[in-house]
């Protein structure tokens, strides 16, 4: 049975409304070299980072976008791989540049708050709205530097 809409073909197209939705990665260049990185923008997505990954893919890593530019603070709490930290103020200037090792895993006599107070902290030297991590070594391979600018896509 049809509507009296049917009748009259008055019903709106059905097609979806499209929704805009943020990239889940962007590239960047770091000195010459094209890196894929996961974006990480919700608080949720910050505090996981590249925890439980025992391998990051060369030319791949993730880029957080920190909600205030400030100094800023990272360990690597659940990391089961060493990597390379890069921290940039909002203009794209280097701040900061970190190799950071794996940590000891969490034991089962230690509470959280133990583990966390034993995890060595790596701190941009000045405040810092993006971080990016990278395989471990690239930073010397890729001769970066800090002061100098890497373009971070809006």
């Amino acid at each position: 049975m049809k509507s009296y809409l049917d009748y009259y073909n008055l019903r709106e197209e059905t097609d979806p409304v499209p929704v805009k939705k943020e990239p889940d990665t962007v590239s960047i260049d770091l000195n010459g070299t094209e890196y894929k990185l996961e974006i990480a923008k919700t608080p949720e997505k910050i505090y996981k980072g590249m925890s439980y990954r025992k391998h990051i893919p060369r030319k791949t890593g993730m880029l957080f976008d920190m909600p205030t530019e400030m100094i800023q603070s990272f360990c690597m709490r659940n990391c089961e791989c060493d990597m390379d930290l890069i921290y940039t103020n909002s203009k794209g200037k280097v701040v900061g540049l970190h190799k950071m090792k794996r940590e000891p895993k969490k034991t089962s006599r230690e509470t959280d708050i133990q583990y966390n107070n034993r995890l060595k902290k790596y701190e941009s030297d000045e405040p810092a709205k993006y971080v990016i991590e990278i395989p471990a070594g690239d930073i010397t391979r890729l001769d970066l530097k800090r002061g100098q600018i890497i373009k971070i896509p809006k």
